[in-house]
């Protein structure tokens, strides 16, 4: 009886080996049938050199190649990625506690010593200001990093987001990165390890790392492809030579929406863009600029519904006047943006510029005109915004000025502050220096384009910088909204939705406020649609 007993047990014992056996095997038939073996993506931006010095190759780097020790995930927290975990307690010490089984690309393990490495190394062969509140940077152990600043920064974790993490081992030897094109200059330690750059074909190519320690994400391989504009890339989408689009802080133009309506086998998301595609800043050390009911009668002279409508072809929203753009962490709502002439009269004739001679224009006080001067970039979208912004000062009667520049010389300018107002978007990552909620726009202390030096505001941003916790922190982020809102030092002129087309053959895009669907979410979770 005893010897029957055990042979069924064994037997079933077997019976049930076999059947889990076949149910992975199933599992992994069917994981592998889901896998996406290539994924093809479009892009206008141009990849000059692998170098870490290449800004658009660094898009890629940071997205397949390489990790830091935080990431951001698609609601704009972070979460670990290099470090498991991380603490400080008064936001100048901060303590880095990193996995233990990640490697780079030639299997050699990553190390804090290459992160200390890389936040020595870097700022000093490429310079940048991000790094200069660090103190020190200890490696008390393989898998411990201890970060000093040199004054409280509750902010720090974004500056993290842009490291560039790189294997000491082979770094060490390099004197000038810049000029390190070779292949070994891409060796990360990221989901995808980097395989080919076709200069003359305009071509990418990365491959899922088979070592990486949280598994092979679900795409296979990525393929980028250049196009010289979006209309020959339109087309390649249009045919189903490409999966899908990416530029970085950008999307489609919405000048090809109907087309990609019509076409049955694409689709498209639509993604709020974490920072302000346009926006008129005001000198604030300047006459009268400096007057908070010049700037509030600038604010009710411009009509936002009809910039929404004709740049972003209404895939937007009318601006809010606490800059922050709807969606953003902690975002809160303030007064919204509108349109109000007769008030916008009555505070300009407040502040002494009024029609003097009757010709429908404004002058100063003492008769002499006044013609407020608006610096801008000469692409054609930066003039287009220009001109509206003239129409609608016109019609509270301000004589507008428009001095149009190229690149360099708008930069140059603004860099100087030689201006008395100028047009210019900011990026999700431009939003999130200093204390974030654009406070290295507007801070005085950074890039500081209002000039804005006003002490209440100056505490706000110190008090966001040694804030902690999350809580204080969202009470601050309020506190500096409804700031913006009070004062103006600049006017979001619209906000928009990035559209983002892709071909329904596969579907799981998720974005993430920095870059986009190049996130893990989508590394990991696209599909067969």
């Amino acid at each position: 009886m005893k010897k029957r007993l055990h042979f069924l047990l064994a037997a079933s014992a077997l019976l049930c080996l076999l059947l889990l056996g076949s149910a992975l095997a199933e599992d992994q038939s069917q994981a592998k049938a889901d896998a996406i073996s290539r994924l093809v993506i479009g892009t206008t931006d141009e990849v000059k050199d692998l170098n870490i010095d290449d800004s658009i190759f660094n898009t890629y780097r940071e997205a397949f190649l390489t990790k830091s020790l935080i990431r951001i995930d698609a609601s704009g927290k972070y979460v670990p990625a290099l470090a498991s975990s991380w603490e400080t307690k008064d936001a100048k010490r901060w303590i880095f506690h990193l996995v233990k089984n990640a490697t780079w690309h030639d299997g050699r393990p990553v190390t804090s010593h290459d992160i200390k490495f890389s936040l020595e190394y870097l700022p000093k062969k490429l310079g940048g200001s991000n790094w200069n509140i660090i103190n020190s940077v200890e490696a008390p152990d393989n898998n411990t990093l201890e970060i000093d600043l040199k004054s409280p920064d509750g902010n720090f974790l974004s500056n993290l987001l842009m490291l560039r993490t790189v294997p000491e081992h082979i770094f060490e030897k390099i004197d000038d990165p810049k000029k390190f094109n070779d292949p070994a200059c891409a060796i990360g330690c990221g989901p995808y390890e980097f395989m080919e750059f076709d200069r003359d074909a305009g071509l990418l190519k990365f491959q899922a790392y088979d070592d990486y320690y949280e598994g092979k994400p679900a795409v296979q391989e990525i393929d980028i492809r250049m196009f010289k504009n979006q209309e020959t890339m339109m087309m390649a989408l249009q045919k189903g030579e490409l999966d899908t689009i990416y530029i970085y802080s950008g999307g489609l133009s919405y000048y090809y929406m109907p087309q990609l309506i019509k076409n049955g086998d694409l689709g498209y998301i639509l993604i709020k863009n974490a920072g302000v595609p346009g926006a008129l800043w005001f000198n604030m050390k300047m006459m009268p600029y400096n007057d908070s009911r010049f700037r509030k009668a600038v604010s009710d002279c411009i009509d936002y519904e009809e910039l929404k409508n004709l740049f972003v072809a209404g895939y937007g929203r009318t601006p809010n006047a606490g800059f922050i753009p709807e969606g953003d962490l902690n975002y809160v709502e303030t007064a919204p943006l509108s349109r109000n002439i007769s008030q916008a009269t009555q505070l300009l004739n407040s502040t002494g510029r009024k029609d003097i001679n009757g010709d429908g224009l404004r002058e100063l006080e003492d008769g002499s005109k006044f013609q407020p001067t608006i610096l801008v970039k000469s692409d054609s979208d930066s003039l287009r915004l220009a001109e509206m912004l003239k129409k609608y000062f016109g019609d509270v009667g301000l004589d507008a000025q428009l001095k149009a520049m190229d690149s360099s010389g708008f930069w140059d300018a603004v860099g100087s502050k030689k201006y008395e107002m100028f047009i210019s978007r900011t990026t999700p990552w431009g939003m999130m220096m200093e204390a974030g909620y654009a406070t290295g726009y507007m801070d005085n202390r950074s890039n500081g384009w209002p000039q804005l030096t006003d002490p209440a505001f100056t505490k706000l941003v110190d008090e966001l910088l040694g804030s902690s916790d999350e809580e204080t922190t969202a009470k601050l982020a309020k506190s500096v909204q409804e700031y913006y809102a009070l004062q103006l030092p600049a006017l979001a002129l619209y906000w928009n939705d990035y559209v983002q087309p892709y071909n329904k053959k596969y579907e799981g895009y998720v974005a993430n406020p920095i870059h986009g669907i190049l996130s893990y979410e989508t590394f990991y979770g696209l599909h067969q649609g």
